[in-house]
């Protein structure tokens, strides 16, 4: 679970690096495209855990699915307010929740 908690934070940190960089107009859409890869792996790893009876992590998936989607949109017409705003209050939001959730239920093992 730790190795998943130290991606999860790379990935913050990745989101919020993208951010910064919408915030203050530089060009940001090169580490978007970049970032889509390892966004699929992470995807795959949260549905995994979801699916895990053992973790039970209750997320909603149609949540998640609408803030992927937004992130498509986004990406497509290269709306940086729009993609701000699915990070910051998506995708980071999910993050922050999971990782919240996980270390609550270590600290009980």
């Amino acid at each position: 679970m730790d190795k998943f908690l130290c991606e999860l934070e790379r990935h913050r940190k990745v989101l919020e690096e993208i951010g910064d960089k919408i915030e203050n107009k530089e060009p940001y859409m090169d580490s978007v495209k970049e970032y889509l890869p390892s966004l699929n792996e992470m995807t795959t790893a949260v549905l995994e855990l979801v699916q895990n009876p053992q973790i039970a992590l209750e997320l909603n998936l149609q949540f998640y699915m609408q803030v992927l989607n937004d992130i498509v949109y986004g990406v497509e017409n290269e709306d940086s307010v729009f993609l701000l705003d699915v990070f910051r209050y998506g995708l980071l939001e999910i993050y922050n929740y999971i990782e919240t959730e996980l270390q609550g239920r270590e600290c009980y093992e």
